[in-house]
């Protein structure tokens, strides 16, 4: 997505990394690498930021705030840049962008160890720091100190991951944490979407990926809404795929022509972040043909299945990334007679039932032990 091009700074040419959105423009944002420099990690982060809709200017080697603040101007007359701008720095390049976080609309900062307190961080826009602390005694004793001094009416705020070792948002250095990072990714979107947008209708942009998953069933459209290297986990029966191809493959062999003739879903909550949405829903489905995702190897039985799904999908900017999707595998089976439940705490439809009416019967598999506290104090 990105390559290097050469930029004035400060009245000096200097090497940069640009990744800019597919679209062609987006909100800028300077992206200030640690002691590394533009690596492949860095590299990896502007890319990654491009994908999520931003105009990226990464850069190394800035000397202090007022150079930073000669670079946030490079960016605003980049002819790729539409709308605000943002700060977002890693090690020194973090404390750096707290340092000169006015000239922007909004600051991030990963592992800014160098700070000692909120009042080095310049007046601005919402500000977040996230650390790393996992072997860093001095990092873990400097957040609450600045977490206490931050003005948290504009939305800045300390994020503190004790299990991940600074650095761990860096791709392709030791300490990189996948999931920590992909926590304090969501995290970090937060005050860029807010102030800067772009805003993507999540809900309306997953909408128009089931409705080729469930009514076109045209599989290539389907794809043509995810990122290039999508996954989808059906937890339960770990049945989807990873990367293009073996998710592809799944879509078209496994799942567009294995949809049930008769099949609703009824949305129960619905939350959206700003780079995920979590649907929970009900679905009722008659298990009349071969369901690979549902009954892997259980020819169809005719009988009706109703059954609690939670649904976790993430963006990457206007393109879904990934699908986690949950539901209670032991009520499904028990529904269609593959799971002899007889004596154990599982419930069939009245699970599903529940989640729509709170007001059904609780406890009915309790029965002796809340006939016990019948009376008692609470």
């Amino acid at each position: 997505m990105g390559g290097m091009r050469s930029v004035v700074v400060a009245g000096g040419p200097i090497d940069a990394y640009a990744a800019i959105h597919r679209g062609g423009s987006g909100p800028g944002l300077l992206l200030l690498a640690d002691e590394a420099g533009l690596d492949a990690g860095i590299r990896a982060r502007a890319d990654l930021f491009g994908e999520e809709g931003y105009a990226v200017l990464a850069v190394a080697g800035l000397s202090g705030p007022d150079e930073v603040r000669a670079a946030a101007e490079t960016l605003r007359a980049m002819p790729e840049r539409s709308g605000g701008i943002a700060v977002l720095g890693h090690g020194p390049g973090g404390e750096l962008a707290c340092r000169a976080a006015s000239a922007f609309d909004a600051a991030v900062a990963f592992d800014p160890l160098g700070l000692e307190d909120a009042s080095e961080i310049e007046d601005g826009g919402p500000t977040l720091l996230l650390f790393g602390t996992r072997g860093a005694g001095e990092a873990e004793a400097r957040t609450g100190r600045i977490e206490s001094g931050l003005d948290r009416r504009n939305g800045s705020a300390v994020a503190v991951y004790p299990g991940a070792a600074p650095g761990f948002a860096i791709p392709h250095r030791p300490s990189f944490d996948k999931r920590v990072d992909s926590l304090a990714h969501s995290r970090a979107l937060g005050p860029l979407r807010r102030v800067l947008g772009p805003h993507y209708d999540l809900v309306a942009l997953f909408e128009e990926h089931v409705r080729h998953e469930f009514e076109t069933r045209d599989v290539d459209a389907t794809m043509a809404t995810m990122i290039d290297e999508p996954y989808v986990n059906h937890v339960p029966t770990l049945a989807g795929g990873v990367g293009h191809d073996m998710l592809k493959r799944f879509y078209k062999y496994h799942f567009a022509h294995q949809n049930s003739r008769e099949r609703s879903s009824t949305l129960v909550s619905e939350t959206v972040g700003p780079d995920r949405i979590v649907l929970e829903t009900v679905v009722r489905f008659r298990h009349d043909r071969v369901l690979d995702r549902y009954f892997p190897g259980i020819e169809p039985t005719g009988k009706i299945v109703e059954i609690a799904t939670l649904l976790l999908v993430k963006f990457r900017g206007d393109r879904v990334c990934h699908e986690h999707i949950y539901w209670d595998q032991a009520s499904a089976l028990k529904q269609i007679g593959a799971l002899d439940a007889d004596g154990l705490p599982v419930a069939g439809a009245e699970a599903a039932a529940k989640v729509l009416d709170e007001t059904r019967p609780s406890n009915v598999f309790m029965q002796d032990a809340w006939a016990e506290s019948e009376g008692k104090p609470i």
